[in-house]
């Protein structure tokens, strides 16, 4: 019987676990959420209930553990709680990583006084041999993939490598890695002869290309004052040519240069100024020369959305702040002195 058992371990090495708080009832599904939980993690932690979610605990949680590599997938969906892995728990021994994709939902991940929101669309990779705190809020839907700390210690013994890494998942490495991941799931089902190593060794590879771009960014991030110039004049040039883009957004612009958001908006702050004032300036200097080649007759409608605002409201209130009057008043004086040069002229 043994060797019978032993044989089908080795033939489909994968452990599935799974919990479901709808079969509970009400009053005893947090409580049940809880125990189930931190039994079926294969580290010690503790989960704390969010005051606002009271009695009626929402929760389900379906893992594949792959026992021959140590790896795991997880999707978990819940009313939100506050986990928690303190030093007392670090104790059993347990040091691999974990990738956290926040489908839906927000919260907070922290590492002593390093602290990252966590958001909707978020990957974020965090050490398990740490002290870590995150908490999520709202109607969470997340995804966790467990990897084993030998397959990328080695690239992560840098400055800082000990705090949570926040994966920029929208281009590179970390939007490969998002994909993979939503994939993951179906390969795992319709890819039975593929080797549990060669299904779970994408994630891993991609983990470390995120590092490395990350480090990549840090070291191109140096606070210089030349460095920061030359990313406040690179913002300006795009702000300049895409400000009627109603869709612009900082974090484009960021991708685009090549840097974090975070480092874009500290090189505008460098120069006593906000990627918001540098938009909403091109925007007007952009709908003032629209007016003046409309003629008296233009249509504030028509110019506030050419000029990437979304509606004449928006458009008035920038208009006022950075010229010091109106659209209309603007056009009556363009006009009246276009009149005067004309009388001198004759």
């Amino acid at each position: 019987m043994r060797k019978d058992f032993l044989k089908e371990k080795k033939k489909n090495p994968f452990i599935q676990k799974s919990i479901n708080t709808g079969i509970w009832p009400i009053e005893e599904r947090w409580s049940r959420w809880k125990q189930h939980l931190e039994e079926i993690l294969p580290y010690n932690c503790e989960l704390i209930l969010k005051p606002h979610h009271c009695q009626e605990y929402e929760g389900e949680f379906s893992g594949t553990i792959n026992t021959l590599t140590g790896d795991s997938f997880a999707r978990a969906i819940f009313s939100g709680n506050s986990f928690h892995r303190n030093n007392h728990h670090l104790s059993d021994g347990y040091a691999d990583y974990t990738v956290v994709y926040i489908l839906s939902g927000r919260g907070a991940i922290q590492r002593g006084n390093h602290f990252i929101p966590m958001n909707s669309g978020g990957i974020y990779l965090v050490d398990l041999g740490q002290t870590i705190i995150h908490d999520l809020i709202q109607q969470s839907h997340v995804l966790l993939c467990r990897i084993p700390r030998k397959k990328i210690e080695k690239f992560r013994k840098g400055p800082g490598d000990n705090q949570p890494l926040e994966i920029d998942s929208n281009s590179g490495p970390g939007l490969l890695l998002r994909n993979y991941l939503l994939l993951l799931p179906r390969a795992r089902q319709q890819s039975s002869f593929v080797s549990p190593e060669t299904l779970f060794n994408p994630v891993a590879e991609l983990a470390i290309a995120c590092i490395e771009e990350s480090r990549g960014k840090a070291a191109a991030e140096v606070e210089t004052p030349q460095r920061l110039n030359v990313v406040f004049r690179q913002t300006c040039q795009l702000i300049q040519k895409y400000c009627c883009d109603v869709d612009l957004s900082a974090q484009q612009l960021a991708i685009s240069l090549n840097i974090s958001p975070s480092y874009l908006h500290r090189a505008l702050r460098y120069h006593n100024t906000s990627y918001n004032s540098l938009l909403r300036r091109a925007r007007v200097e952009s709908a003032s020369a629209q007016l003046v080649g409309s003629g008296r007759n233009a249509s504030m409608l028509q110019v506030a959305l050419n000029s990437g605002f979304n509606g004449t409201s928006q458009f008035s209130r920038a208009f006022k702040e950075e010229m010091g009057i109106t659209a209309s008043e603007f056009v009556k004086q363009t006009f009246a002195e276009k009149n005067d040069l004309l009388v001198l002229e004759e």
